[in-house]
C-alpha cells in the first residue's frame, strides 16, 4: 500500500542502522572523514533495497489493483491514463517519496548513531510502524476488499457489496499480493542477516 510503502522506505533504512550501529560507530570512529565508507556502503543497500523491492512491488500493485493499494483514498490512481499530466506524475511521485523516505531514514538514523542520540533510533522505526499500522487498520475494512473508488464510496450508481473479498482472489490480486511478500520478506532478510554478519565482530570487541 502507498500508505507502507513510502513510511517502509524510512523504516528498512534505519533498522539497517539500528542493527549494524556497532560497525558504524567503530566505522566513524576509525575514519578521518565526516563520513565513513560505511556510510555509503549502507546508504547504497538502503536506496538499493527501497528501488529494487519496495518500489517495484509497490509499482505492481498499484498498476495492476489502484485502488486497494491506496485504500481508496483517491480516485486518481485509476484515472492514469490520458488524464492529464497531474494523474499520470502519481506513480513517479510514488517511487521518488519512497527513495526520499529510504535516504531520509539513513541520514538520520546515521546521525543520531554518531551524535550520541542513538536511544532515538529503535524508538522511531518502531513507533512509525506503529503509526502506520493504526492508519490502514483505522480504514477498515479496505484492505479487505478489491474493486474501484466509486464502488468503496458507493458513487456513481456503484456499490461497496459488488467488491470482492481478497480472500476469493479476484483478478488473481490474492497471488500477485503474496508473491509480492514473499520477495518482500526474502529481500528484508538477507539484508537484515548481511547487517547482522558485519556487525558481529564489532560487537564482540565491546
Amino acid at each position: 500500500m502507498v500508505q507502507i510503502d513510502i513510511p517502509a522506505g524510512f523504516v528498512v533504512s534505519m533498522l539497517a542502522i539500528d542493527l549494524g550501529r556497532q560497525a558504524l560507530k567503530k566505522g566513524h570512529d576509525n575514519t578521518q572523514t565526516e563520513k565513513s565508507s560505511l556510510y555509503y556502503r549502507y546508504l547504497f543497500r538502503s536506496l538499493l533495497f527501497a528501488g529494487a523491492v519496495i518500489a517495484p512491488a509497490g509499482i505492481y500493485l498499484l498498476a495492476g489493483w489502484p485502488g486497494w493499494e491506496q485504500i481508496y483514498w483517491s480516485k486518481r490512481f485509476e484515472e492514469v491514463m490520458h488524464t492529464g499530466w497531474a494523474n499520470a506524475l502519481l506513480p513517479a511521485l510514488f517511487v521518488l517519496f519512497i527513495m526520499l523516505a529510504a535516504y531520509a531514514g539513513h541520514a538520520l538514523g546515521y546521525r543520531w548513531l554518531t551524535t550520541g542520540k542513538e536511544k532515538y533510533i529503535r524508538p522511531t522505526w518502531i513507533g512509525l510502524l506503529v503509526v502506520v499500522g493504526m492508519v490502514v487498520l483505522l480504514n477498515y475494512p479496505s484492505f479487505l476488499l478489491v474493486g474501484t473508488y466509486d464502488q468503496y464510496h458507493n458513487l456513481n450508481g456503484q456499490a461497496r457489496e459488488a467488491m470482492s473479498s481478497v480472500f476469493t482472489n479476484p483478478h488473481g490480486f490474492s497471488v500477485g499480493w503474496v508473491c509480492v511478500m514473499i520477495y518482500f520478506a526474502l529481500a528484508l532478510g538477507y539484508l537484515c542477516l548481511k547487517v547482522l554478519r558485519e556487525n558481529r565482530p564489532a560487537e564482540s570487541e565491546r
